[in-house]
C-alpha cells in the first residue's frame, strides 16, 4: 500500500506522450498493438511497448520530435511523425489489410500472455488452444491447473465448477465479464460452441472488482470473439450416442455507415443412450433410454460506431431447451423439463473523456424465462424393467407430483469507469445492480398439498460496487492493485413458518450489507520471471436458488447470511524464450489457503430440504504447471493440483454436541488430480495445408462422495485415467476437419455423487471460417 501511494516525478527533461491506437473503420481500440519509436533523424527504432486493452500506450522521451511505427496482425503498418509537446493524446488509425499468411514467427505479448502476468492468480486458455477441436467448454476447463468440472452425465447434464476446493455457486460464471446470474441453470457448459470463444479466464481465489460480482473461490470468464471486419464461422459435429452440434455465426461491417450487423445461433441434440453400471448395484448393466437432450439459440446484434459513443450496440436472442430426466438410483421414464429464455442486451462504450483519460462502459441485460417441469406419471419403474404404482399416486422424482409453469425475470445494469490519474496510476469504478423476480405456478402440486406450495413469488435485489487503484512502478516491473468492494442484498420472500407443511407461507423481508477488499501484487524479478501474491476478503451473497427454493423439494430460506472467506495466494511464474534448449518454457507454481465461514449448506428435514448457514471450512493446497515448446513442431504440457478441504466446525450448529465430521475432508471434492498432453504440428505441408496431432490425458485420485466416517466406507469414486487422441487438418486457414476419440481405453469413469459418464466416444467435425483482413 505504501508503494502504491508513492508518486514518482518524471525524470528531468522527459515528457510523457499519450498514444491511442484504433481501428480505422470501427474506431475501437486495438489491444496490444506494437508501438515503436525513435528520435527524428535516427535510422533505427530502438524502443517500443505494447498498447493496453483499450489501445492506449505511454511513451517517455526527451526528444522534441518522434517517429512512431505501429503494427498489429491483420492491419497495415502505420508510421507517423510527432512534434512535441502535444496538446493531448495522439490517435493512430490502423487499416485492416487482406493478407494470406505463410509461415511466420510472431514476437510480442498476446492478450492471454499479458493476463497471465497480471497480479491476480489466473489461468488463461487462448483461442489457439480451443479452435477446431471437438471438445466442450467443460472438457477444456478440466485441463486447467487448480480447476475441476464435475459432470452429472452426458450432453446437457448438470455440471459444477470446482476451483481450489470450492464449487458450485461459490464460483462465478461470467460471459464477456457479465455474471450470468440465475439464468445460468437454464443451459449447460457443454453446449456452448467452442469456436466462438476468444479465450477463457480462470480467476482462482480472487475475483477482480472490475467484474462487479460476488463469489468465494474465484470466477470463470468466457470471452467471445469480436471482429471489426466481415467474418463467418460455420461448423457441424457428429459424435457417438447420436450427438449433433451445428453452429453458424457471422458479422457484416458497413464502415461507410458506421454500422456492424451480427447474427448467429447453434443447435445441439443428443440421445445420451450409453451403457453404465447402476451405482450401489454394480453387477447390473443398463442403458440410458430416457435422457434425450435438445437445445437451440438464435441471436442478433446491431452496433453503431459513428455516434458520440465509440460503440452503441443492442443484442437480442432466444434460447430454448428440452431434456428428459434420466434417473441414476431409479429408472425414471416420464419426467422431463422444458425451458426458454428471451434475452436483450445493450452496450455503450466511450473512451477518451476528460482530456482523454476516462473510459466509460455501460452494459444492460434483461432475461425473461419460463420453465416447465412435468412429473405426473402414476407408475414407477426399476432397472429390472418392473413397474409399480407411484407411492403417492403420481410422480417419479419426488413425493409430490409436478406440472409447473415457472416464470422468472432478471435485470442487470453494469457501469464501468476507468480513469488514468497518470501514466503509472489508474482508478477503476465498477457497479453492478441486479434484480431478480420469480413467479412460480403449479396447480397440481398445490392441490396435492392443500395450499399453494408449488413455489412462492420472490424478489431479490443486489448491488455490488468496487473501486480499484492500480499502480505500475519501477518501469512497470512492480504492479500493485488495491480494491474495496461493497455488497448490498435485499430479499422479499414468501417463506414457510414450518417444514411440517401445516400452514401457508408468510412474507419475510431481509436487508444485508457487507464489505470486502483485495490486495494483489506482482514483481518482475528478471525478464520473464514474476513473483505474485494476493489476498481477498471474499463475500458471496445467497443466490436465487438458495433463497427462493423450488417450493416442492427445496423450501425458501429468507434468513440466509452471505458467506465469507479469507483467501491467500502466492505464486511464481517463469515465461522465457529459448530457455534450457527449449524454444519457450512456461513454469507456474502456486500455493493457496482459504478460511470460509457461514458456508451455506442444503439440510434435509423429514421429506423436504432447505439451505442454512451451517459450515466452516479450511482449505489449503499447491499447484504446478509446465508448458514447453520443445521445437517448432512439438509442444508438451503437464499440471498437477493438490487441494485439501476440511470441515472446521467443532460443534454441531446450534448445539454443544461435537461435530462427527470435524477435521474430515469434504466429500465430493477431488483432492488430487493432474493433466498432461503433447501436440505435434507442422506448417511445412504444401499448398496451405496445416496438420496437428494431439494427445490429452487426465488423472483423478480416488475420493469419497460422502463423509469418510469409517475406513470401510464404500461411498467412494474410483481412481480414473482418461486418454484422448485426435487429428486436426486445416486448409488455407478456412477449411478444417477434426477427428477425435475421447476415453480411448473405454474405461468406466464416475464423477460427482458417483454419476456414470459416457465411455469411449468418437467425434468428427467440419468447420469453415472466413475473416476479412486475416485470410
Amino acid at each position: 500500500m505504501l508503494l502504491m501511494l508513492c508518486w514518482f516525478p518524471a525524470v528531468a527533461q522527459e515528457r510523457a506522450v499519450e498514444v491511442r491506437v484504433v481501428d480505422a473503420e470501427s474506431g475501437l481500440g486495438v489491444e496490444f498493438a506494437a508501438v515503436q519509436w525513435k528520435p527524428a533523424g535516427q535510422s533505427v527504432f530502438r524502443e517500443g511497448c505494447y498498447a493496453d486493452s483499450k489501445g492506449r500506450a505511454t511513451i517517455r522521451t526527451s526528444s522534441s520530435a518522434l517517429v512512431l511505427q505501429v503494427g498489429y496482425m491483420g492491419y497495415a503498418r502505420a508510421t507517423d511523425t510527432l512534434r512535441l509537446p502535444l496538446s493531448g493524446p495522439h490517435t493512430i488509425r490502423l487499416h485492416p489489410t487482406t493478407t494470406e499468411l505463410g509461415q511466420v514467427e510472431v514476437v510480442g505479448k498476446s492478450r492471454a500472455q499479458a493476463m497471465r502476468e497480471s497480479p491476480e492468480a489466473i489461468s488463461v486458455l487462448s483461442a489457439q488452444e480451443l479452435q477446431g477441436r471437438t471438445v466442450s467448454v467443460q472438457q477444456v476447463l478440466n485441463k486447467t491447473m487448480g480447476l475441476k468440472v464435475g459432470q452429472g452425465g452426458g450432453m446437457g447434464s448438470s455440471s459444477r465448477i470446482i476451483v481450489h476446493g470450492l464449487e458450485g455457486n461459490r464460483i462465478q460464471l461470467l460471459w464477456d465479464g457479465i455474471p450470468l446470474g440465475s439464468q445460468e441453470g437454464l443451459f449447460s457448459l457443454d453446449e456452448i460452441p467452442i469456436d466462438i470463444i476468444e479465450r477463457i479466464e480462470v480467476y482462482k481465489g480472487i475475483i477482480p472488482a472490475r467484474f462487479g460480482c460476488d463469489g468465494l473461490g474465484g470466477a470463470v470468464n468466457i470471452v467471445s470473439k469480436e471482429f471489426s471486419t466481415d467474418y463467418l464461422d460455420a461448423s457441424y459435429e457428429l459424435a457417438s450416442y447420436a450427438m449433433h452440434k451445428v453452429s453458424l455465426f457471422s458479422r457484416k461491417n458497413l464502415p461507410r455507415y458506421g454500422v456492424l450487423l451480427g447474427a448467429g445461433g447453434y443447435f445441439t441434440y443428443a440421445e445420451n443412450n450409453y451403457r453404465f453400471h447402476v451405482p450401489e448395484r454394480e453387477y447390473l448393466w443398463v442403458r440410458r433410454d430416457h435422457d434425450r437432450f435438445c437445445a437451440w439459440m438464435l441471436k442478433g446484434k446491431l452496433a453503431f460506431t459513428r455516434m458520440w459513443f465509440d460503440e452503441a450496440s443492442i443484442e437480442f436472442g432466444y434460447y430454448t431447451r428440452a431434456n428428459q430426466v434420466q434417473g441414476i438410483e431409479q429408472n425414471v421414464q416420464h419426467a422431463e423439463n422444458n425451458s426458454g429464455v428471451y434475452m436483450l442486451e445493450s452496450r455503450l462504450i466511450k473512451g477518451g473523456l476528460i482530456r482523454g483519460d476516462l473510459d466509460l462502459e455501460s452494459h444492460f441485460s434483461l432475461g425473461y424465462g419460463a420453465n416447465r417441469f412435468t412429473d405426473t406419471s402414476r407408475t414407477r419403474y426399476d432397472f429390472q424393467g418392473r413397474a409399480y404404482p407411484s407411492p403417492n399416486g403420481r410422480g417419479e422424482t419426488s413425493d409430490v407430483p409436478r406440472n409447473s409453469d415457472d416464470r422468472s425475470l432478471e435485470i442487470n445494469e453494469r457501469l464501468n469507469l476507468d480513469y488514468r490519474l497518470s501514466p503509472s496510476h489508474t482508478l477503476n469504478l465498477n457497479t453492478l445492480l441486479n434484480h431478480a423476480r420469480r413467479k412460480p405456478y403449479d396447480t397440481l402440486a398445490n392441490r396435492h398439498a392443500g395450499f399453494a406450495i408449488g413455489g412462492f413469488p420472490s424478489l431479490r435485489t443486489s448491488l455490488v460496487a468496487g473501486l480499484t487503484w492500480e499502480a505500475r512502478l519501477f518501469g512497470g516491473r512492480f504492479i500493485n492493485m488495491l480494491s474495496g468492494k461493497y455488497f448490498l442484498l435485499r430479499t422479499d420472500i414468501e417463506d414457510l413458518t414450518s417444514y411440517e407443511l401445516i400452514a401457508p407461507p408468510a412474507r419475510k423481508r431481509n436487508t444485508t450489507t457487507r464489505l470486502g477488499w483485495i490486495e494483489a501484487m506482482k514483481y518482475e524479478i528478471a525478464g520473464g520471471m514474476y513473483l505474485k501474491g494476493s489476498y481477498q476478503r471474499a463475500i458471496r451473497l445467497p443466490n436465487a436458488q438458495e433463497l427462493f427454493g423450488d417450493g416442492i423439494v427445496t423450501f425458501p430460506a429468507a434468513g440466509l447470511r452471505p458467506e465469507l472467506s479469507h483467501n491467500f495466494n502466492v505464486g511464481l511464474l517463469v515465461d522465457r524464450d529459448y530457455l534450457l534448449g527449449f524454444r519457450r518454457a512456461q513454469l507456474e507454481i502456486g500455493a493457496f489457503y482459504m478460511r470460509i465461514g457461514d458456508m451455506i449448506k442444503l439440510v434435509r428435514q423429514h421429506m423436504v430440504a432447505g439451505y442454512v448457514n451451517a459450515e466452516r471450512v479450511n482449505i489449503k493446497g499447491v499447484e504446478a504447471e509446465l508448458k514447453l515448446d520443445i521445437s517448432s513442431w512439438l509442444y508438451a504440457y503437464g499440471n498437477i493440483t493438490y487441494q485439501d478441504a476440511r470441515d472446521a466446525l467443532p460443534l454441531l450448529p446450534g448445539s454443544t454436541a461435537p461435530n462427527p465430521t470435524y477435521g474430515l475432508r469434504l466429500p465430493n471434492i477431488p483432492y488430487l488430480f493432474a493433466n498432461f498432453g503433447v501436440e505435434c504440428h507442422t506448417h511445412d505441408l504444401p499448398a496451405g495445408w496445416y496438420l496437428k496431432l494431439f494427445y490429452d490425458g487426465r488423472f483423478t485420485q480416488e475420493y469419497f462422495y460422502n463423509w469418510e466416517l469409517t475406513r470401510r466406507s464404500k461411498r467412494r469414486i474410483p481412481q480414473s485415467w482418461v486418454h484422448d487422441v485426435g487429428l486436426l487438418i486445416t486448409y488455407r486457414g478456412r477449411y478444417s476437419l477434426a477427428l477425435e476419440c475421447h476415453n480411448v481405453m473405454g474405461r468406466e469413469v464416475w464423477d460427482q455423487y458417483r454419476r456414470p459418464l459416457p465411455g469411449r466416444t468418437f467425434h468428427v467435425k467440419f468447420r469453415y471460417t472466413f475473416a476479412k483482413g486475416i485470410f
